[in-house]
């Protein structure tokens, strides 16, 4: 009751400035001013993010062009420049993510993911060495839960194809996705400091405690278990009333072994392929400390067929653990990681119940084709493997 108790409050807040902004039109000038909507968006304050490092460039124009929307609205920056500009090879197309509704600054304000997102993008993503977005600027307003990110542009810059539930992922593309999360875990793996230089990386027990509470996940979930039956496999329906105390168990692993870098959200619609054949992760948003096997077992679940999946799973887990190997010296074993995925499958099935049933306070995060195909697939990994059990 008390949380929410707290969403209602802050989505009362968050509707008066909305209603404010859409009333004042407030543009953004200064570097230090965080644009309400891309349409508060100016030449002079592209100028002050962007031309830091080029002191005679200026940017002279800019085009909003709308893209997508989910728990960001998306939208496309057509940007010219001066002469200086132009010669430094400054940006010409971005890729921008903001919060501009009552909506999107309830998932991405409120919940602080749009923050997490912006630092990763500053203060993470330079330290890695795998296929992302570079980001250019992020700002966010904690009063306001306005959020403005400026992105890479990936169509632009490398011909990038991003993927959706009717991809399909091939066993090339699918070992390319494993290399670039071991990439990725490895980088801060048992690294003791990772928590003290970068407290906003929240645990995953305390990301998923948090997010559960302001969400009433264990609710919604029930909801969604009725709402999704006619894909969930007949054994998984039987145990319905055991999910949520495996999720609370599989949080133990968190704790209790090393714990790195993950994305957290590494369902399908968040890869790309280059034009080079490269497979890429974008959508930073629900970063957090913990076990790799979250990431692991999220990403084989939600981006293979069942029947690849089944086909493939041992292999891409012993190809994961070999170059997890090489990066860090630390050979994790077979049988303990297998277990690990499995139990981890359960919190990938919770980001997607929550998505085809949540709060009307809340928007709606993908269509429900995506979530119902995305429920289906993790639903009948479990059953294969009888993930609430172990």
């Amino acid at each position: 009751m008390a949380a929410s108790g707290a969403t209602a409050l802050a989505a009362l807040k968050i509707g008066g400035r909305v209603a404010f902004e859409r009333l004042v039109r407030p543009k953004a000038r200064r570097a230090e001013d965080v644009p309400c909507s891309p349409d508060a968006i100016t030449p002079e304050w592209l100028t002050a993010v962007l031309c830091q490092k080029v002191p005679d460039a200026v940017v002279t124009g800019v085009v909003v062009k709308p893209a997508s929307a989910g728990t960001h609205e998306r939208h496309q920056l057509i940007v010219t420049y001066n002469e200086a500009g132009r010669r430094a090879g400054l940006p010409a197309s971005i890729f921008t993510k903001s919060l501009p509704s009552v909506v999107t600054r309830m998932i991405g304000g409120f919940n602080g993911t749009a923050r997490v997102e912006g630092r990763f993008y500053t203060q993470l993503r330079p330290q890695l060495e795998i296929e992302a977005p570079i980001g250019y600027h992020a700002a966010s307003d904690r009063k306001t839960f306005a959020s403005i990110l400026l992105l890479e542009d990936m169509v632009a810059t490398k011909s990038a194809t991003f993927c959706n539930y009717r991809t399909y992922v091939s066993r090339e593309m699918a070992e390319d996705m494993i290399d670039l999360l071991a990439s990725l875990h490895a980088r801060f793996h048992g690294d003791a400091e990772l928590p003290k230089r970068y407290p906003w990386v929240a645990s995953y027990p305390r990301w998923f405690t948090i997010g559960s509470e302001k969400m009433s996940l264990e609710h919604y979930t029930r909801k969604a278990f009725d709402a999704a039956s006619h894909v969930i496999p007949a054994s998984m329906l039987a145990q319905r009333d055991t999910v949520w105390a495996a999720a609370i168990r599989a949080l133990a692993v968190h704790d209790n072994e090393p714990q790195g870098l993950m994305h957290s959200d590494v369902h399908v619609g968040n890869w790309y392929r280059t034009g080079a054949g490269k497979m890429g992760l974008c959508d930073w948003q629900c970063l957090a400390r913990g076990h790799w096997t979250r990431d692991f077992s999220y990403a084989v679940t939600a981006a293979l067929t069942p029947d690849d999946r089944r086909k493939w799973e041992k292999d891409l887990l012993q190809r994961y653990l070999d170059r997890f190997a090489v990066l860090t010296g630390t050979r994790p074993d077979f049988d303990t990681s297998f277990l690990r995925y499995r139990q981890q499958m359960v919190h990938a099935l919770l980001m997607w119940t929550i998505t085809l049933c949540h709060s009307p306070l809340l928007p709606d995060m993908q269509s429900e084709e995506t979530t119902v195909a995305m429920i289906e697939r993790i639903s009948t990994a479990m059953a294969d493997l009888d993930a609430l059990r172990c």
